[in-house]
């Protein structure tokens, strides 16, 4: 059988070849990839010797060694040692091999674009990374390598061929040859910078947000999206009075600083932050640990993480308290001016009928005329001074407020009947045009009537030669009231319009400048609106819009 068939296309002519040579006499040796029975591929080291008789060559000796171990071994030897070069030289993190001198053997190209060496510059040189205030600390490291521990992910500061200094991450291993001694070490880092930038910025924004958060003047809770407290500031401590050890972990319903009475409007605040929505500035009630309730202002706003799904929500709340003793006294103090200048007008009003009753009492101690006639008149005008009287301790006498069904025409008819004298006074005819339908509307009586007084004295001194003040009720639509009060007094420019509602500014002589603004406040917790239409020389249109059917009073009622 020939021995042609057993060897492999790729190295037949080469074996053919070196036959040749044997058969002239010159022995050779080789390698050759050659089949196996089986169909594998089986290498052999083959020496070929020419057969030699009578000095005449007539054949030639084969002789084979089996090295297809050897060679599938150093085949994959080459196979790593090309994966582990390209590991490394096209590796993106920063790759270098020293000695045990720290003298540079190796350096991969992310290297050179990292810290700005080239490979000539450095090889054979001592490391040249590591800064000088480091030095005694990486030494350590290297010390500790050289044992034959790896360090991994050691965060540290590396020094660039420009001096600049990075953060980077770092694995220094040892390397160790075939009888298990550490001959080398090798580094491997990633450029960390401006991830520890973005983390300096993150503690600081952190910090900034926590001085924040304690060092309010406001109360303010931190719920989980679970609504349990992880966080309250100092200011809610001293606010509510519990600590925040006491809240930790406590969920909103169980805090105990909610009314019951408030506890629906609570639940629908809860509920538009958790879809995301921001609540701001709402006037609501809430408890301290004594007991005593709260005026607060709360705001509340969700939390979301960094997806954007909603991690917890925060919540707000300034005590305003003394602000609403302050409002309430400002009121007050309106009504008592109010009361003070239209004394003159009562006491003038008062006394007709007091001269009337002196008249009877005369006549009657002296026994003239119809006694029982005369008892009906003094009764009648007696009743018209508690009247009058009434009407005026409305206005000095501080309430509290609570809102209930009041028939508008009759409020009104109330308030004329205090300002009549005054208004014949100044030579003004008070005209109503009321709608003939009842008309109700929820408000607190004191406060509205406190408002009406305001707007018709005002009109009624704003016509100083006399006229009509004309007092009119329209309906806007099937929920909205509309009171028009309409003057021919000197009318307002547009500038003054604008100044309106602003704390002490009164064109008034003897006014506060108070009373617009709290009118028009009284009006808006009223869920109403106040706009003033006016003209210089021509007078002035108030109109207040009110709902008939108010279902937020109803509600806060």
């Amino acid at each position: 059988m020939s021995f042609v068939p057993l060897v492999s296309k790729v190295d037949l002519d080469r074996v053919m070849e070196h036959y040749k040579r044997a058969t002239e006499g010159i022995t050779q040796r080789y390698q050759v990839k050659t089949l196996h029975k089986n169909g594998t591929v089986v290498y052999l080291n083959v020496t070929n010797m020419p057969i030699i008789i009578n000095g005449k060559i007539v054949g030639v000796y084969g002789i084979a060694k089996d090295i297809t171990d050897r060679q599938l071994e150093q085949g994959e030897l080459s196979k790593t040692k090309e994966r582990l070069e390209s590991f490394v030289h096209n590796n993106a993190d920063a790759i270098w091999v020293i000695d045990l001198e720290d003298r540079v053997l190796e350096i991969n190209s992310s290297f050179e674009t990292m810290f700005g060496y080239s490979a000539e510059s450095i090889i054979g040189k001592t490391l040249p990374i590591v800064p000088d205030f480091l030095n005694d600390f990486i030494q350590e490291i290297h010390n500790k390598v050289r044992t034959g521990v790896s360090v991994v992910a050691l965060e540290t500061i590396r020094e660039c061929m420009d001096g600049s200094l990075i953060h980077v991450s770092a694995t220094l291993s040892p390397i160790v040859d075939l009888k298990g001694n550490v001959t080398g070490i090798t580094g491997i880092c990633r450029n960390i910078t401006s991830r520890k930038k973005a983390e300096e910025t993150v503690k600081i924004k952190s910090k900034q947000l926590e001085s924040y958060i304690e060092n309010n003047v406001d109360g303010i809770l931190i719920f989980n999206r679970n609504g349990d407290v992880v966080h309250s500031n100092k200011a809610y401590e001293t606010m509510f009075g519990w600590t925040g050890e006491e809240i930790q972990g406590v969920h909103l319903y169980d805090l105990g600083f909610i009314p019951d009475e408030i506890l629906t409007e609570v639940k629908r605040f809860e509920g538009k932050v958790k879809q995301g929505m921001v609540i701001f500035g709402e006037e609501t009630i809430r408890v301290r640990k004594d007991g005593v309730k709260v005026n607060v202002i709360l705001s509340a706003a969700p939390i979301h993480d960094a997806q954007g799904n909603l991690d917890g929500w925060s919540s707000t709340l300034r005590d305003i308290t003394e602000w609403k003793m302050s409002q309430i006294m400002l009121q007050n103090t309106e009504k008592l001016s109010v009361a003070g200048q239209l004394a003159a007008g009562i006491a003038h009003e008062i006394r007709n009928p007091i001269t009337s009753i002196k008249g009877f009492i005369y006549l009657m101690k002296n026994g003239f005329g119809d006694k029982e006639e005369y008892f009906k008149i003094m009764s009648s005008e007696c009743e018209r001074i508690e009247g009058i009287l009434s009407e005026l301790l409305i206005l000095a006498k501080p309430q509290i407020n609570k809102l209930e069904q009041t028939d508008i025409h009759m409020l009104l008819t109330q308030i004329i009947v205090l300002l009549k004298t005054e208004a014949i006074m100044n030579n003004v005819e008070i005209i109503t045009e009321f709608l003939k339908e009842d008309l109700q509307i929820n408000c607190d009586e004191n406060q509205m009537k406190q408002v009406f007084i305001n707007f018709i004295k005002n009109a009624i001194e704003a016509m100083k030669k006399g006229g009509n003040l004309t007092i009119q009720t329209q309906k806007r639509d099937e929920k909205k009231l509309m009171i028009q009060i309409i003057d021919e007094g000197g009318g307002m420019s547009e500038e003054t319009i604008s100044k309106l509602g602003q704390p002490f500014y009164t064109t008034k002589q003897k006014g506060t400048g108070l009373g617009f603004m709290i009118s028009k406040k009284i009006i808006d917790n009223h869920f109403g609106e106040v706009h003033i239409e006016s003209e210089v020389n021509k007078g002035t249109t108030i109109e207040v819009i009110i709902p008939l059917v108010n279902e937020k009073a109803n509600l806060l009622n």
